[in-house]
Formats: structure tokens, sequence, C-alpha cells
């Protein structure tokens, strides 16, 4: 099936220029291009694995063993005496 396109100049000399290093015509390269990016974009994409980065192990210390998120949250990030009424 025919059709066209415009491509920048650059580029086309390129392709031409690869396509003639290969021993091959521009067609065929770039139909092999186009190819390869759809099977490409058929791929599932990998999934993510967040890294595991705890530190020491046994989980929480004695002192934190049954406290809720809240202590947890408090003890971390500690609020000022000044805005004590005003938070949480």
């Amino acid at each position: 099936m025919k059709t066209s396109f415009d491509l920048s100049e650059s580029l086309l000399h390129q392709v031409k220029r690869l396509a003639k290093q290969r021993g091959t015509t521009t067609k065929s390269l770039v139909e092999e291009a186009l190819m390869k990016l759809l099977a490409e974009a058929q791929e599932p994409a990998p999934s993510f694995v967040l890294r595991d980065v705890s530190f020491g192990s046994g989980g929480l210390t004695v002192e934190f063993a049954n406290a809720g998120w809240e202590r947890i949250r408090d003890e971390i990030y500690p609020v000022p005496e000044a805005f004590r009424s005003q938070a949480r």
C-alpha cells in the first residue's frame, strides 16, 4: 500500500545512508523500524519494584510495638510547643 510522509531532510538523509550501509532499501528500513516500534508498544511495561531500604531488623522497638500511627507520627514529626494548641 502506498502512503506518504513528510520527514525532515536530515532524517531522510540519515535513513538513506543507513539503508545503503546495510545493503537494504529505505522502505525496508522504515518498515523494520515501525514493526519494532509496534512490538515494543505491545510489550507489558515492567512492573515497578520498590527496593527494601529498611534499617536493621525485628520491626518496631519495644517502645512502639503497640503504638498507633498517630503516636509514631508525633514522635517522628514533633509539633513545636508554640503550635500545639493549633495542631492535629
